[in-house]
Order: C-alpha cells, then sequence, then structure tokens
C-alpha cells in the first residue's frame, strides 16, 4: 500500500476546503503525475482544541528510543544529499525580502508579532508553544488518528511546529518516508522562550529524510530556514509570490510536489541504455574508479571503527555523486557508456584498468597519497591513507612494493618539510581529489549540461573536480606548466594582485619533489629540470621579499607568507640535492666549492 499523506495545518480554521490537496493536485499533475484522492490523505484538524479555554493533557511519551542510531544518521545524510542533488535548489534567499534584516532586529519584530498582536490568529502560535497542556492536548488528538504503517508528513506553518513535535512520539511501527515542512516559523529563537520543548533527539531510523521550503518574502519564516535551529532539517528557497505563505502556493510548487511524487506517485527506476558499441573509459574516468579504490582501501585501514563508519558513509555520499553525474551524461549528454560505468550505477565498484605504466602510476599514487577522497568532510584517519597505498598499487596490477616505496617518497618529503619553521605539511596538503589540477582547469566528464536539465546544476564535485587527462595525468599537465620556469598561477600565497608579482602554488612542487624521489627509489628516470625550475621560484620569491621590506612592516602577513614560502622552497631545494635529483652541474659544483674551502682551511693552519 502507498505512503499516506499526512498534512498539519497551521493557524486559522483548519483548512475544511482543502485547499492545500488542490494546491499539491495542481503541482502534481504540472508535473505529469495523477492528483491525489483524499482517500490518500489524513488532514486531521485540530483548531478547535487550540481556540478552547482550559484544555490540559500530559504530553505524550517518547517512542524513539534507539540507542545507537549512527548507522541510521549516515544514511539520513546520504538520502539529503540525493535530494538536495535532485531539486538543484539554492538555500540562499536572492533578491530583496524580510531576510535582509539583521538577526536582533527581525527577532524581535517576529516575537512582537507572534506574542501581542492577533494578526492573522498568530495567538494560537502562541499558545500552543507556551503553553504544555495544550501542546499535550493536540499531540494526543493527533496520535489517536489512523496513520498506517507508512507516510509522507507535511507540515505548514503552525503545523511544521506541531509535526516537529510529533516526529519522536508517533507509533513505532510508523515510518516516515518523507518530512516536509512549509513557512514555517520553527526556527525562530523567540518562539521557543519560555519552553523546553524542541526536538531533543531527531529519529533517523524513523524519518527518512526532511527538507525545509520557504519564502524569502514571508515574514512568518523571516525567509530563513531552520536548519541553524535542526540540523537535521535541509533549507531549499521556493519563490511563491512577494510575501505568500499559503499552503496551497508552496504544494504546487514543482520542487514540492515532486517531492511528495516520488513516494506516492513512484515512477520506475532509471535504466540507462546500453549500446553494443565497446567503448573505452577516458583517463578521466579511469582514474574516478581508482579514487573510489583508494577511497575504500583507506576505510578498510582505519583503526577506529566510530571513524571508518563515518569515513565510508561519507564515501557513499562521493560514490552517489559521481553515479548522479553518470546518469547525467547518459541521459541528458546522450553519450554511451563504458561498461565499467554501467557496473558503477548498478551499485558495483568495477576492477581498475591496469592502463597505467609504472612511471604514470608513480604520479596516481603520489596524488592519492596527499588526496582526501571524502572532501569536504575531514575524518582523522592517522596512517590510513599510507597502508591503503599497496592494496592500490595492486589494484593498478603492480607490486605492492611501488606503493611501499610510494609511501617512504612521502614521508621523507613531509619529514624534511616539517622542520622548524617554512608551511605545515598538513596544512598545505588538504585538498579534494585533484589537489594538482587547480592550475589545469575544472573539466569533468560532463562537457556542457543543459542549464534546464534536473539536478545538473547541483552537481559540483565527483567528476567535475578532476582535470584533462585523468586525476594525475593533469600532473604531467603541471609540470609541463613549471618547466616553463614561471610560477604556477593557481591560488596566490602572497595575496596581492600586481601582474608582476609570482602567484605560488607550493603544493604543486611538493608533489612533484615527491613524484621525482618515488621515481628515483623504484629506479625511474627522473626529471633534472625540477631543481632549476625550484631555484627560479625561489629567486622570484626572493626578490618579491627584498622589494617589500624596504616599506612593509617587520611583521606584515605578506612577508611572513613569503618567507614561509622561501623556507619551505629551500628545503625543497636541498631535499632534491641530498638525494640524487640534482642536475650534475649543481652537485659537481657544490663538491668543488667544498674542496676549494677545505684547501683554503689547510693551507691556513699550514
Amino acid at each position: 500500500m502507498a505512503a499516506k499523506v499526512v498534512f498539519l495545518h497551521g493557524i486559522g480554521d483548519g483548512d475544511p476546503q482543502a485547499g492545500w490537496l488542490d494546491g499539491l493536485n495542481r503541482g502534481l499533475t504540472q508535473s505529469g503525475h495523477d492528483p491525489l484522492d483524499p482517500s490518500e490523505t489524513l488532514a486531521p484538524r485540530y483548531s478547535s482544541i487550540l481556540f478552547t479555554d482550559g484544555i490540559n493533557a500530559k504530553p505524550p511519551p517518547t517512542t524513539y528510543r534507539v540507542k545507537d542510531d549512527t548507522a541510521a544518521r549516515l544514511a539520513f545524510a546520504r538520502r539529503q544529499a540525493r535530494i538536495e542533488r535532485t531539486l538543484g535548489l539554492k538555500a540562499t534567499p536572492a533578491g530583496p525580502g524580510v531576510h535582509v534584516v539583521p538577526e536582533g532586529a527581525f527577532n524581535a519584530t517576529q516575537k512582537l508579532l507572534i506574542g501581542h498582536v492577533s494578526l492573522s490568529n498568530l495567538g494560537q502560535v502562541r499558545r500552543y508553544v507556551r503553553n504544555e497542556g495544550l501542546r499535550g492536548a493536540v499531540l494526543r488528538f493527533l496520535l489517536d488518528q489512523d496513520y498506517g504503517d507508512e507516510i509522507v508528513l507535511i507540515g505548514h506553518s503552525l503545523g511544521s511546529v506541531i509535526a516537529i513535535d510529533l516526529l519522536d512520539h508517533l507509533p513505532e511501527r510508523v515510518h516516515v518516508r518523507r518530512f516536509i515542512t512549509i513557512g514555517s516559523p520553527a526556527g525562530t529563537p523567540s518562539l521557543h522562550q519560555g519552553s523546553e520543548r524542541l526536538l531533543k533527539r531527531f529519529p533517523y531510523a524513523r524519518v527518512d529524510d526532511w527538507s525545509n521550503f520557504f519564502n524569502p518574502t514571508d515574514i512568518v519564516t523571516g525567509g530563513r530556514g531552520l536548519a541553524t535551529t535542526f540540523p537535521a532539517a535541509q533549507d531549499f528557497v521556493v519563490d511563491i509570490g512577494a510575501r505568500e505563505h499559503l499552503a496551497s502556493k508552496h504544494l504546487g510548487h514543482p520542487a514540492v510536489a515532486g517531492l511528495v511524487a516520488e513516494i506516492v506517485r513512484p515512477s520506475k527506476g532509471l535504466v540507462l541504455a546500453r549500446s553494443g558499441i565497446a567503448v573505452r573509459l577516458t583517463d578521466a574516468q579511469a582514474s574516478i574508479l581508482l579514487l573510489l579504490h583508494y577511497g575504500h582501501a583507506v576505510a578498510r585501514h582505519i583503526k577506529n571503527q566510530e571513524a571508518a563508519a563515518r569515513y565510508a558513509g561519507a564515501l557513499c555520499l562521493r560514490q552517489d555523486q559521481i553515479v548522479a553525474e553518470i546518469e547525467e551524461l547518459a541521459t541528458i549528454g546522450q553519450q554511451p557508456l563504458a561498461s565499467e560505468l554501467h557496473q558503477l550505477v548498478d551499485g558495483v565498484l568495477p576492477p581498475v584498468p591496469h592502463r597505467w605504466e609504472l612511471h604514470e602510476a608513480v604520479s596516481e599514487l603520489v596524488v592519492l597519497a596527499l588526496t582526501n577522497a571524502v572532501d569536504p568532510y575531514e575524518v582523522d584517519v592517522d596512517r590510513a591513507p599510507m597502508r591503503a597505498l599497496p592494496d592500490v598499487a595492486i589494484a593498478m596490477g603492480l607490486s605492492p612494493d611501488v606503493g611501499i616505496k610510494v609511501v617512504r617518497a612521502v614521508e621523507e618529503v613531509q619529514k624534511s618539510l616539517n622542520r622548524r619553521g617554512g608551511v605545515p605539511w598538513g596544512r598545505v596538503l588538504t585538498a579534494a581529489a585533484g589537489v594538482a589540477l587547480l592550475a589545469a582547469g575544472p573539466i569533468g566528464l560532463i562537457a556542457a549540461a543543459p542549464a534546464t536539465a534536473a539536478g545538473a546544476a547541483a552537481i559540483t564535485g565527483g567528476l567535475a573536480a578532476l582535470g584533462p587527462g585523468g586525476m594525475v595525468g593533469g600532473l604531467a599537465l603541471l609540470g609541463g606548466l613549471a618547466g616553463t620556469g614561471a610560477a604556477i598561477a593557481a591560488t596566490a600565497v602572497a595575496g596581492g594582485g600586481e601582474g608582476d608579482r609570482p602567484a605560488l602554488d607550493l603544493r604543486t612542487f611538493m608533489l612533484r619533489v615527491t613524484v621525482e624521489h618515488a621515481r628515483k627509489l623504484l629506479d625511474l628516470p627522473t626529471d633534472a629540470n625540477l631543481w632549476y625550475q625550484l631555484a627560479d621560484v625561489e629567486t622570484q620569491v626572493s626578490a618579491q621579499i627584498n622589494r617589500l621590506t624596504a616599506f612593509s612592516d617587520v611583521k606584515s602577513t605578506r612577508l611572513i607568507a613569503l618567507q614561509e614560502v622561501k623556507d619551505s622552497l629551500e628545503r625543497l631545494m636541498q631535499f632534491v640535492i641530498d638525494n640524487g635529483l640534482a642536475p650534475r652541474a649543481v652537485t659537481a659544483g657544490d663538491k668543488d666549492l667544498a674542496h676549494s674551502e677545505a684547501g683554503t682551511a689547510a693551507k691556513a693552519l699550514g
């Protein structure tokens, strides 16, 4: 049996003409769905209770008693992310509205409305939130209704406050397939003054998701969402007209009606067409699979179980987003997919293709070792990324020794930079997949999805985080940029906008030194020009320092940043020399100088 739509009305007479259902059905039919029959809905009217003096009832008991709902919370977050991708709506109001009023001033205005003005029966809101006995009576009345086993719960205005209260009191057999609040004032601090009743613990195992829709010019909501007060809520802005607050207007919006239709009018799952033509993975797509394998390997090596669960949950979000882009590519871009991508859509992580030569694999592994595969989430994984590299090397068809030597290279370069001074390694190298591709530009799998495509605007990560040639095929591109002798044009460590000031991406040079060191450990050819490139940038940074020192304060933040960069570059240059990565001309010059100084000292002693 399909889930029943339960609507909790706002202030007033309880909407006896079911205008809310007319609005929802309008939105459903405009989206190509059959309208709801009243028998598929439940809209209890409790306005008479709110108007009656002397009603007093003990609040109902809490029925949500799950001791550990960590797994349910992670699954909830994953569903919330899917909704955000699907809707493609912004949670930041655009254009003038009451949301521009400062927080303090707005709260004072709304408090005045709720506490002292009888405008549109706002006294009902005051009575509900401040009278514990009345609130208990309303909740007990609602709990006497027949909900069935599954519901879509919609709360409008005051009804949204009541719906939030109701969540952890529902019968244990009732599962909320979708929770939608519209025009809700529940995020206003003044509304809860004098009352201890806020949802203390969100019932993640009982509620599949929570979407809150608000109109930026609605005085009741103040153009603000609920996420500040209720972390489980996900806010979306809908423009339904100036100062519009009606439930029918909200429910007629295609985004709101679409969320209801997903549950009560489900369509068949998306089936991607399969071509008889053999399609080869692109470099970017192959690197995506490699990134996912690395993420799963990291998850396996996290010793703390709680951290491992959170990391795995965040990795699922990353994979979901990638699958969404693949579906966009196939359905909107009308591009045939490689069989591996079909497997990924089907929920199977396909094997990593064995397409990288050893020297290419080293670059891929170095960037993986310094990549947070679940960005923007940050989880303390200790040494799990290092332990994961041999596993990934095996997945690439290589010996685990390749991963072990890459780990050694990473740790030795890190050690050289973690001495006193310089830029802290951990602070600099905390980026998402494709950390070295910032200068290469964001080119994902989808070259240009139509602006009108549902959800296309919401896809900003996943495949789009990768650059041309795959995750670190782009590293070779950056190597070429560095090889020109100019500083890499990316994040300007020193700030400022003068055209002659080099903008430095120190991460690139850290990565390149690490890659070359790993190649040396594996007896592969190395780039002898690396030292000259480092020296060139160090010279430019020194010139900036000298130019700025004449007039700047000693503690100038720009000078301090430049000095940190210079210190790190000097350490990298010394590391290159110490580990046999510098040209013979450089090291020979050092030896000649050392011999000359020794001879001079001997003559002086003699």
